[in-house]
């Protein structure tokens, strides 16, 4: 098994839209700030763009921890 790095990028959901065609690496976590509701997730995968890849949609806050 090789060693990764993650990445964490943290922005607004207006500004990655703007990226339509940035490819995140692979393992890159990707935040979205919301202003109405919690920050939404993605991981890259280094082949699709942002808007290809899914959000995390099993997520829990438990004592104020968000449990992926």
């Amino acid at each position: 098994m090789t060693k990764s790095t993650a990445t964490i990028k943290v922005d607004t959901w207006e500004n990655w839209n703007k990226a339509v065609n940035y490819v995140p690496d692979k393992f890159t976590i990707l935040v979205f700030e919301c202003e109405d509701e919690s920050p939404r997730i993605k991981i890259g995968d280094g082949v699709h763009k942002v808007c290809e890849l899914p959000f995390l949609s099993n997520r829990e806050v438990v004592d104020d921890t968000l449990v992926l």
